[in-house]
């Protein structure tokens, strides 16, 4: 962050202003004229006001104090008039100003010294670059990654901390929840040529990036050779050996190999980005590709409040009507994108079981969340419908396309299935939860640590379609086994997918990555210098220390290389 030659008291005036003004003018006003009543004499102007004098503390209460004293009210009225001028926040503009008005009183001003108008210019632009952040997604898609985009932006967006725009290598179905949100959509392929050259020259306008997806990585390597601070949030759970299988086959997704992940993963540096997982169990996958403080881990959150909302408006009877189910039928529910590595040929043939094996008369499949864009999962998808046929039960069964709206086919459902071979913690899991369902889940990678086998569901070995049948049959079997296992689903959720703590942690990373005006202002007190400490003075850095206590922060630091600077 650049620096501006800000002197102690602009620091601090600057700080208390900002931090007053987003609560409300009438606080500010009070701080402004707090600050202004309370000095009377040069010593209490110090500690209190910020700016030193060149004054005795002892110098008595003559006329000349009070004309200081005047001076200093008068000097306060004009700052609270610049910065209602421009109104709640400081732009470059109110900056120059609040400091042209500063130079106005030197007196104030330590050792009187000039404070460069240009530079608190540069500092404000270089601020409003900080906070434009580029957001990276390897699709559009309406898929669990980028819907987890989605309710984080949306809630970002709202507090009007940041500015974001959108980056994607192809067009899809959520372009328009993103513009809805306000978000500039912009397409970018990896396979154009010169794709890194013009890469870099975008990442220029933005002062942070937030890469979603491990097929981010060609975008968090630019950001680290440009030494911009970066958020990468990972998703998947790609064993290591795989990295250039899982990219081009199952993806398609050109330009990114095993290459440019592992340089990127192994750049990672504490001091200018994170790299974020969503379950313990997958960051121990790629232990060892990475610096571990480097890493930290937050659960997806779910916004319970909505899910709970629906299920009161609506009438679960009513919903299984409108999809052709009765009151009596058992409704298993497998949703989630139709490919090889969710299972979904599994579930087929866990299904038959159930039907021809165990006598479920009753019992009907819904999947939800084919798609029929990459040839691979085309194929998948008649390997279901063919496993189905197969077993004699086509006919109890429907298959749906990807859906934009999901939560209808949760308050249809009885039991929720997530089989899948490779997975890292899905909403699904949260989702099912939330609506009291049991759940029959694959006992690998991330997914134990939201099921605990026998509590809020059944956990089985992947790829085994019995253990599959025999698990559903015991909810099927057992109603109020089912009731019991949701009830603790939905605790589990509650506490361990909280959408508030979601958010929370995000906010605190991207405004440590993207610093909203005040926080940046505030960073100008605390940062440490980085330089030898007998180039402060004395008077100035003791100064410096008592308003640090007073507004409780660590004295153990150095004055700041701003006040250095002004000195």
């Amino acid at each position: 962050m650049m620096r501006s030659t800000l002197t102690l008291g602009v620091v601090a005036l600057l700080v208390c202003i900002c931090s007053a003004s987003v609560s409300s003018p009438d606080l500010s006003s009070l701080a402004l004229r707090k600050m202004g009543s309370a000095v009377k004499t040069p010593a209490t102007l110090q500690l209190r006001g910020g700016m030193q004098g060149k004054t005795s503390a002892a110098h008595s209460e003559d006329s000349t104090d009070v004309s200081r004293s005047s001076r200093h009210q008068e000097m306060f009225q004009a700052l609270w008039d610049a910065k209602e001028k421009h109104g709640d926040g400081l732009s470059a503009d109110a900056l120059a100003d609040i400091l042209t008005t500063l130079r106005e009183y030197p007196e104030f001003m330590y050792m009187n010294v000039k404070t460069d108008i240009s530079s608190i210019k540069e500092y404000a632009q270089a601020k409003d670059k900080a906070q434009h952040v580029a957001c990276f997604t390897h699709s559009l898609e309406r898929n669990g990654a980028n819907i987890f985009v989605l309710i984080l932006l949306q809630h970002m967006t709202s507090l009007d901390r940041q500015a974001f725009e959108l980056y994607t290598p192809a067009e899809g179905p959520m372009r328009e929840d993103f513009e809805k949100l306000g978000v500039k959509v912009n397409i970018m392929k990896p396979s154009d040529p010169g794709y890194m050259v013009s890469l870099e020259e975008e990442l220029s306008n933005f002062g942070a990036v937030f890469a979603n997806t491990i097929m981010s990585a060609p975008v968090v390597r630019t950001a680290q050779k440009l030494g911009m601070p970066y958020t990468w949030v990972i998703h998947e759970a790609w064993p290591r050996e795989q990295f250039d299988w899982y990219a081009s086959k199952v993806f398609m997704q050109e330009g990114i190999d095993s290459g440019i992940i592992k340089e990127a993963m192994a750049a990672a540096e504490p001091e200018t980005g994170r790299i974020i997982f969503p379950a313990i169990v997958q960051k121990g996958i790629y232990q060892g590709l990475m610096k571990d403080e480097a890493t930290t881990v937050v659960y997806n959150g779910i916004p319970t409040e909505k899910m709970d909302e629906f299920a009161h408006e609506n009438n679960r009877t009513a919903i299984r009507e409108s999809l052709g189910y009765t009151e009596d039928d058992y409704v298993v529910l497998h949703l989630g994108t139709v490919c090889a590595r969710k299972c979904q040929h599994i579930t087929a043939e866990a299904f038959s079981m159930l039907v021809n094996e165990k006598g479920a008369d009753n019992a009907k499949l819904l999947i939800v969340g084919a798609r029929y864009i990459r040839e691979h999962e085309i194929e998948y998808i008649k390997k279901v419908k063919d496993t189905l046929k197969k077993g004699g039960v086509e006919d109890r069964a429907q298959i749906l396309d990807i859906q934009s709206e999901v939560l209808k086919y949760y308050l249809a459902s009885d039991v929720v299935l997530v089989p899948s071979k490779n997975e890292v913690l899905p909403l699904v899991i949260s989702e099912a939860q939330a609506f009291r369902r049991p759940l029959v889940a694959s006992n690998i990678d991330g997914l134990p640590e939201a099921v605990t086998d026998g509590q809020e569901g059944f956990l089985v070995p992947p790829e085994d379609a019995q253990a599959l049948a025999d698990a559903i049959d015991k909810f099927h079997k057992d109603s109020d086994l089912a009731v019991r296992t949701g009830a603790l689903g939905r605790v589990r959720a509650l506490h361990q997918f909280s959408h508030k703590t979601m958010r929370e942690r995000y906010e605190e990373i991207i405004d440590e990555m993207a610093p909203p005006a005040d926080k940046m202002l505030q960073r100008l007190v605390e940062e440490p210098v980085v330089e030898e400490q007998s180039a402060v003075a004395p008077e100035l850095q003791a100064a410096m220390l008592q308003k640090r206590e007073a507004m409780g922060l660590s004295t153990a630091s150095q004055v700041p290389m701003a006040l250095r600077a002004a000195h």
